[in-house]
């Protein structure tokens, strides 16, 4: 996972997608090679993309609860 920053007080930190070809990279470090590396490759990208677009949402989702409880105090 990589991280974006914001540079909001309290550190709001977005995951990024993993590059691909680290993906594939590390497939092949795990001696994997033609079908076998493009399915752990799609497999891995998969994952990754579920997870990240699951995370920024949640945290997407927080900020806003807490940007509407901020207002409120005011």
């Amino acid at each position: 996972m990589l991280s974006l920053s914001l540079g909001m007080a309290g550190g709001l930190v977005l995951p990024q997608k993993i590059p691909r070809e680290a993906i594939r990279q590390h497939g092949r470090a795990l001696r994997l090679c033609g079908e076998e590396l493009a399915d752990f490759v799609e497999i891995v990208v998969g994952i990754d993309d579920f997870w990240v677009e699951t995370e920024q949402r949640r945290q997407t989702d927080a900020a806003v609860r807490a940007a509407r409880g901020m207002s409120r105090q005011r």
